[in-house]
């Protein structure tokens, strides 16, 4: 296993692609980096780029192996450079990786672009980039099923994404960003109440620049962990939007352990064309060991209620891969899902994250079979009249695979594949969430808060007072952070406290000017003193001074000129 990268000044450059590349030929570890350092020991891979001289060397198991080359342009290193640690890993006797030097998550995308500006392209792909003919096919038929939705958009309608992330239970395989248990779902109201309040910020942008909504999202985490009323207030909400005749409208049922009647038919009601049940497994010990909490019979009744109410378009998740999932019952799983006649099969490949649960608990002992699973489904879904629509793929995905979304014709999902092709503006509201805001040629970014926790605080944030007294600064501010300690004093909390003082102009309140020798320089310094010692006492007196970690910083040094304000004490001798 490689677990030291070595890099000449010039392969240097290079560094981040390459080491994407040497984690799909293993589970994910730590890497040491070096640059422009003889290799040491065994177990690395040292990349050279001197002077149009290419060349890679891997020490694996006590065997070296070095390939090299000086025939490409500049422009051609980095792929070269991949291109020789692939030939280097298969003479180690790794496989050769299915998406060859391919390492982004859109590989649709990229390939599709290598077709509209290469006569040579699937000659390029195969030889070039070394992607499999296998692969290269899979990406020939999403294209292909992709063009009469992606020849519909138009840049003046945009996707709606809404984030409700919440689920009763994490699942151990998982790494999104959700929170659960009980003391997470205690958030569920403040956050939707905030939620509702962007929402209304996002439907003033949509109607100022005369936008329309093409699809609407609710995803999770668990959207139906919410209640039937307050899903009900949710769809109420983005009637504001003007929905009526946009061409899909999904919601993540997700959990059948969240599924009732009552919320499904207030989401039918309302408008919820597309709904997600996604068992995952239809392996009852399966899902006992990834901690899924319900059933394979929970998951047949939750289709049961959706048929009754009338969802005619379903998408179901399965992931190849997890613990006690053999290749024989993954094949069980996957035909006695087919049985319940989803509309749309996402077969995901499961990713060994190091965050979640699964990686901690089985390390590298997951995963296993995953390429027979992922092959197996592609057989199986295709002879049954489900096509392959959008695949991304995922960092630390196993065997090198991706995760594939299959429909029945005319059942594919407009938002998933604008989504992973990068062709849509999406508005996306919800902590976790990211607005993409496409100009028809490049995709910027807008990242919101990642936690809903991080969510409320922030959202919920208030200015103490516009153009403040600045006397009082230090006494404000102090009182907010011994409130905050204590409205939070059951739960782990975070507290960053950055005093405006002694920020030149200095202020001190009337209980401490005329305190110290300093002036008001030292006035200040004493009132701050005083204000960490609040601050302690407080967490001494709701009993959290042994468990919690302080930390204490100062940013600036003395400014001398400034005499009394200046913040050195030497300056005491010129006054």
């Amino acid at each position: 296993m490689i677990k030291s990268l070595y890099f000449d000044n010039t392969a240097y450059q290079y560094a981040y692609e390459l080491e994407r590349l040497i984690r799909n030929f293993s589970l994910p570890h730590r890497l040491e980096f070096y640059t422009d350092k003889t290799p040491d020991g065994t177990d690395y891979a040292y990349c050279c780029a001197d002077n149009g001289k290419l060349s890679v060397t891997v020490s694996d198991n006590d065997t070296v192996y070095k390939e090299s080359s000086d025939v490409c342009e500049p422009s051609d290193y980095e792929n070269e450079l991949c291109r020789l640690l692939c030939r280097c890993m298969e003479r180690h006797g790794h496989t050769p990786l299915p998406w060859g030097i391919l390492t982004g998550v859109r590989p649709v995308k990229y390939i599709r672009s290598i077709y509209e500006t290469r006569d040579n392209a699937e000659e390029y792909l195969r030889n070039s980039l070394l992607v499999s003919d296998k692969k290269i096919r899979l990406a020939n038929d999403v294209i292909r099923i992709q063009k009469p939705v992606l020849d519909s958009l138009d840049l003046r309608k945009i996707s709606l994404y809404i984030s409700i992330p919440f689920c009763p239970s994490r699942c151990s395989y998982c790494s999104f960003i959700s929170a659960s248990g009980e003391g997470a779902l205690k958030l569920i109201d403040d956050y939707f109440g905030l939620l509702l309040k962007e929402l209304d910020i996002y439907a003033d942008i949509v109607k100022r620049f005369s936008l329309k909504v093409d699809t609407v999202y609710i995803g999770g985490g668990t959207p139906t962990t919410l209640s039937a009323s307050q899903l009900d207030r949710l769809i109420d909400k983005l009637g504001e939007f003007d929905i009526a005749n946009i061409r899909e409208f999904t919601a993540e049922a997700g959990r059948p352990d969240t599924i009732t009647e009552d919320k499904l038919r207030t989401l039918k009601n309302g408008g919820v064309r597309r709904i997600s049940i996604n068992p995952q497994s239809m392996n009852d010990s399966v899902l006992e060991a990834v901690g899924r909490r319900h059933t394979v019979k929970d998951v047949c009744e939750a289709f049961d209620i959706a048929r009754k109410v009338g969802f005619d378009c379903i998408n179901s998740d399965i992931i190849a891969g997890l613990p006690a999932e053999t290749e024989h019952s993954f094949e069980a799983s996957l035909q006695q899902l087919c049985e319940l006649s989803p509309e749309n099969i996402t077969v995901h490949t499961l990713s060994l994250k190091r965050s979640s649960a699964l990686f901690r608990q089985f390390g590298n002992n997951i995963g296993k079979g995953a390429k027979y699973m992922t092959d197996t489904a592609y057989d199986m879904l295709c002879e049954k009249g489900y096509f392959p629509y959008y695949l991304y793929r995922q960092k630390n995905i196993a065997d090198n695979l991706e995760n594939i979304g299959y429909c029945k014709d005319g059942c594919e999902s407009i938002y998933n594949i604008c989504i992973m092709e990068d062709v849509q503006t999406i508005l996306a509201a919800g902590c976790g969430a990211s607005t993409k805001l496409y100009d028809g040629k490049n995709v910027s970014r807008v990242i919101n808060y990642k936690y809903p926790y991080e969510y409320i605080i922030y959202e919920q944030e208030k200015e103490l007072e516009r153009e403040p007294q600045q006397y009082n600064l230090t006494q404000q501010v102090t009182e907010a952070a011994i409130r905050y300690i204590k409205s939070n004093e059951n739960s782990p909390f975070f507290l960053y406290l950055a005093h405006p003082m002694p920020h030149m102009p200095v202020y001190a309140s009337t209980d401490f000017q005329g305190k110290s020798a300093r002036g008001k320089y030292g006035d200040t310094v004493e009132e701050l003193d005083w204000s960490v010692g609040q601050i302690l006492q407080t967490l001494k007196s709701e009993g959290l001074d042994k468990n919690t970690l302080v930390i204490f910083t100062s940013d600036n040094g003395p400014w001398l000129l400034c005499k009394q304000e200046g913040g050195s004490p030497l300056s005491l001798i010129h006054i």
